[in-house]
Parts: structure tokens; sequence; C-alpha cells
């Protein structure tokens, strides 16, 4: 027989008689309820109207999660290079490109410049090595704008450092002023790189659908939504 076998009943009695006075006499009780039931009912019954609505406008699932870009840099970064042309969505584009610009480099009038014309292009080797292979090149007449954008991968060794020397050759051989940008969840290492997050995107296609008489429109609200699926990252 065990030690533990061998207390006694009586034992036992004895030692909680000892401890009853310590111990507590009342009962944990369920929260008071402060909210009544009836008027959470008829809240539901309101929402139900505008639900049904939002249903039938499409108003409920982001486009963007069915496009399934989830977190893949090279694919968001291709949709935001899309959503930027204005050969997709015309002034709400040039816009959502001015708002972004305006918040990475201060002090110059974005929306002007872009007036002027402009191109965007992905997955650029400015002066031709693959090894500097920048995400977004954004060229006006005056300026190059080299963009990196990073969602879950880190920075690779001096890439930088690397992407200021290429994005400026460009900007010297065309006679224009370079800036690199990084898009990314974590600010640039270095002093010489504008920092911009996805938070600055969202906020730029907030702005941009937002700021003419178009934001009821399906590219204004197609931008909106990519600013919604962005702000996650």
């Amino acid at each position: 027989m065990t030690k533990i076998e061998s207390i006694s009943a009586e034992r036992l009695e004895m030692a909680f008689a000892a401890i009853a006075p310590v111990l507590p006499r009342t009962f944990p009780q369920a929260a008071k309820q402060t909210y009544s039931l009836e008027r959470l009912a008829e809240a539901l019954v309101k929402l139900r109207q505008p639900l049904e609505r939002a249903k039938l406008t499409g108003g409920l699932m982001n486009p963007w999660a069915i496009a399934g870009l989830k977190r893949d840099e090279v694919r968001n970064a291709a949709a935001l290079a899309g959503l930027w042309q204005t050969a997709f969505g015309g002034d709400a584009s040039r816009r959502f490109l001015a708002e972004y610009l305006q918040i990475a480099i201060e002090g110059i009038a974005w929306d002007d410049e872009l007036r002027g014309g402009y191109q965007i292009s992905t997955e650029v080797c400015p002066i031709g090595d693959r090894t500097d292979r920048v995400d977004l090149v954004v060229e006006t007449k005056g300026y190059v704008v080299g963009i990196e954008v990073k969602i879950d991968a880190l920075m690779g060794r001096k890439q930088l450092e690397r992407y200021l020397v290429s994005i400026n050759r460009r900007a010297t051989l065309r006679k224009a002023k370079a800036f690199v940008v990084l898009l990314a969840p974590f600010r640039s290492p270095i002093a010489e790189v504008s920092s911009t997050s996805w938070s600055d995107v969202a906020l730029a296609a907030r702005v941009a659908s937002k700021s003419a008489d178009d934001s009821r429109t399906f590219i204004a609200q197609f931008i909106a939504a990519f600013g919604d699926h962005v702000s996650r990252f």
C-alpha cells in the first residue's frame, strides 16, 4: 500500500475541517448583462437591407482577394504598376500615383509632373545588369524613380546601394533627377532611400478614389479595393 492510500478517511476529514474557514463561501456569478436583447435584434434587422444591397453591388468581397495576389511581392508590384497606368484608369490612375509619390518624395508637384506624361516599367535592369533588377521604375520628363517592393522578404546585401547607382546612371543618361524609394513594412537602412509603407499606398488609393467626380466608378472602386488589400501588409 502506498503512502497516499494509507491516509485514513478520518484524517482527511480533519484536514478539510481545518482549512474550511479560509475557503471561499461564494461562487463566481455570470457577468451582468448590460445590453438589451431587444435592441440587439432591432439592430440586426436594420442591418439586413444594407447587407443585401452590398451583396447585390458586390461590396462584400475584395476583388483582389479573389485574384489570388495574397502576399506575393512580384504579383502585387505588377498589380500596382497596372493601376498606376493611365491606360487602365485614366485620371484616377494618375492621381493614385501622384498621391503616392507625394508621400514618398515631398516638394515636387507630382500631379503636374505626371500630366506631362510618364511611363512605368516592372522588373527593370536600369543599366542592363540583371543583378540590379528594380521592381518598379517610374519615368517622367524630369525624374526617374526606382521603387523597391518588399512584403515578407528581407533586403539583399547592399541591394539599395546598387539600385542607387543604377537609377542614377539611368537618370543621367536622360538628363533627369533620380530617386530610389523603398516600399516595405520596414524603413530603409540608408538615408539616401526614401521609406514608404503599404499603409501609404492604401492612403493614396483612398484619397485618389475619393478626390473627383468619378469616385463612384468601377475604376475608383477597384483602386480603393487594392488599398484595402495591401493595408494589411
